[in-house]
């Protein structure tokens, strides 16, 4: 479980820690999947996907913006950012 799927460098290097250690099975599931062309892995797969959002800097709901509105009730993008 991660809370955005940016580039994917971390939540690919648990999937791949699990696999390595015999796990039965491994499933991802992110609050929020950006999508761009930077993605480490560009053929990875999530299983659970909550919001899918353009290449925007996004904040809320756990995401924050320089240390602020991690607890904004709701997911936003910054304007010209």
């Amino acid at each position: 479980v991660d809370d955005i799927y940016d580039e994917g460098g971390t939540l690919t290097q648990i999937v791949e820690y699990c696999k390595s250690e015999y796990a039965k099975s491994v499933h991802t599931a992110v609050l929020v999947n950006k999508i761009h062309d930077r993605k480490c892995e560009p053929d990875f797969q999530l299983d659970y996907c909550g919001l899918t959002v353009p290449d925007r800097y996004v904040f809320g709901y756990g995401l924050d913006y320089k240390g602020y509105w991690r607890n904004a009730a709701g997911i936003y993008a910054v304007k010209n950012l």
